[in-house]
């Protein structure tokens, strides 16, 4: 049985029209289907990737009244301090220190002890120039007396 050439072409334009109804079909179907969490007990997942989200870093701050009316801020978390002054911020690692608190960034060098600190330049014999000195721990003005 041999079909003439219009023919063939009809019957593939069919096929072709029909195969895209169907994809069509199946294409509004998953549309129109609401989707259900596998266990019903259970709330669906939030949207996102937040199996790779990491906790935001909780830093402890510290605001110091210092001579001149200078003022410096300190946050710390861990081994790590950023040092904040009007004009700069210092991010400095803790460093070796016989008594209180020393963080440094080479340049720079936060010292504190107790409620008090200062801030000279990193020098080797220890004499280098005071960028910000006498700076006492500010107390918030609503703290619990013991």
């Amino acid at each position: 049985m041999k079909m003439a050439l219009g023919q063939k072409a009809r019957l593939t334009s069919l096929v072709a029209w029909a195969s895209f109804g169907l994809l069509l079909t199946s294409v509004t179907r998953a549309q129109q289907t609401p989707s259900t969490p596998a266990d019903p007990g259970k709330p669906a997942a939030a949207p996102g990737p937040t199996n790779n989200v990491r906790p935001a870093i909780k830093w402890k701050r510290s605001d110091y009244n210092c001579e001149g009316g200078a003022k410096i801020t300190v946050y710390l978390h861990d081994t790590v301090a950023k040092v904040r002054t009007q004009d700069h911020i210092y991010m400095m690692h803790q460093a070796a220190s016989a008594d209180g608190n020393r963080y440094s960034d080479g340049k720079i060098l936060w010292r504190s002890k107790g409620d008090t600190g200062f801030l000279p330049e990193d020098t080797p014999p220890g004499d280098g120039k005071m960028v910000v000195n006498g700076c006492v721990l500010e107390k918030p003005v609503d703290a619990a007396k013991p």
